[in-house]
């Protein structure tokens, strides 16, 4: 997973927040998305993929993710959406 120190982190970052706002649904993103961080990216990786937005593909790419990575990444999503209910993300 891409690390915290990254110069590619928060050019990912304002893609993703740039993508998500070009499709109106920014006013739904959480504080943790304000400004670029680790916690933050992934929190848009989980955002754009359950609203439709993001391929695994992009997720992979922005938080350069092997696939091993990303599928328990993902699989941890679905788990905490089945756990807490829709909202979470």
């Amino acid at each position: 997973m891409i690390q915290p120190h990254d110069p590619d982190l928060a050019v990912h970052f304002w893609r993703l927040r740039s993508l998500i706002a070009q499709q109106g649904v920014e006013q739904w993103l959480a504080e943790k998305a304000s400004a670029p961080s680790l916690e933050g990216l992934v929190y848009l990786c989980k955002f754009g993929y359950f609203t439709g937005l993001l391929t695994k593909a992009q997720i992979a790419a922005a938080l350069k993710s092997p696939r091993t990575e990303l599928k328990a990444l993902v699989k941890g999503w679905y788990d905490d959406h089945r756990a807490r209910g829709c909202g979470t993300c």
